[in-house]
């Protein structure tokens, strides 16, 4: 429930965090195990059990709470891994070999994603659980407020499109949730009539998991060959005329190989500060779901194109004579 609430933006992304929070909640988790205990010894007392299952409950949101928002996507892959392992140990109890086989295969395979993500962010599985990661610190937000942006309007944005030779499109989840996934696919279709050369440049962690965005955009039939993983295309932005982020917020951030203080150093990126234009479809100056600020914004080479990412590529598509 609060995993879910952060994804969608219902709760705070930054970490809630108190003083003394882990020795609660390590009280809380040698309660559970000593009610459990208790239960074994004693299995006939079933008032424990209801009192077991809700202080269980009250430990499981003290564990996700004090986890940022961008790191919701590992723990929802976790938090599966555990119904897995419960599941198999309920077929040791019910002895059905079934369950066994079953949960196991999904709480290994829950877990091995957990690190998978882990290790494709530069981050200790620790680190993500414990570490408390995306507190939004003061100094960042007085920063934000000093800073100006360019802004540009979709009229400016085509233009600069159509001029381009080479153009890398950035997808994230902010395409995701405006499912502009289709309208992406008339801005390629309207590119490439054009003669431009489009790609699309693929983080294995943007979205909510890994492959998220291959999938989207696979629904919308873009060609699997111009999906270019980070690895790949990070040698080309050098070289790149126009990167064109859409939605994408904290795989895109300078700060992670420059800011030895910022909470994603040492993570991963997309190197779009590289390409000779930057133009960022995002609805607002909010942080991302790390919860930091992104110096990408404030560079000289970076256009702003504020907006829903689904209406504001079809205001693209049209101005560049391929709208509906």
């Amino acid at each position: 429930m609060i995993a879910a609430g952060k994804l969608q933006e219902i709760l705070p992304q930054r970490p809630i965090v108190y003083r003394g929070q882990n020795i609660v909640s390590l009280s809380v988790l040698a309660a559970a195990l000593g009610l459990a205990v208790a239960l074994v010894v004693n299995p006939s007392n079933t008032l424990l059990f209801p009192i077991m299952v809700i202080v269980a409950l009250i430990f499981g949101m003290l564990l996700v709470t004090p986890i940022g928002g961008a790191d919701m996507p590992t723990v929802i892959s976790l938090l599966n891994s555990y119904a897995g392992f419960s599941a198999a140990l309920l077929g040791f109890v019910l002895n059905s070999k079934v369950l066994v086989v079953a949960g196991a295969l999904d709480g290994s395979s829950g877990f091995i994603l957990s690190v998978i993500m882990c290790k494709a962010m530069n981050r200790s599985f620790t680190n993500v659980m414990f570490g408390a990661f995306g507190q939004v610190q003061a100094s960042a937000a007085a920063a934000q407020e000093e800073r100006v942006v360019r802004s540009a309007n979709a009229e400016e944005a085509a233009a600069i499109l159509s001029a381009a030779n080479k153009v890398v499109i950035v997808p994230g989840y902010g395409m995701a949730v405006a499912q502009a996934q289709h309208k992406v696919r008339e801005l390629y279709d309207s590119l490439t009539k054009k003669g431009v050369d489009v790609r699309f440049a693929i983080h294995p962690v943007a979205g909510r998991m890994p492959g998220h965005m291959n999938v989207l955009l696979a629904e919308a039939d873009i060609p699997y060959d111009r999906l270019i993983e980070m690895d790949e295309i990070n040698g080309d932005f050098p070289q790149t005329d126009v990167a064109l982020i859409i939605g994408a917020n904290d795989v895109t951030n300078p700060a992670a190989r420059t800011d030895q203080s910022s909470p994603i150093f040492g993570m991963p990126i997309l190197d779009v500060d590289k390409a000779h234009s930057v133009m960022v479809i995002k609805r607002s100056m909010n942080p991302g779901f790390a919860g930091i600020d992104n110096p990408l914004y404030y560079l000289d080479q970076t256009l702003m194109l504020f907006g829903d990412a689904k209406q504001f590529v079809g205001a693209i598509v049209r101005e560049l004579g391929g709208g509906h």
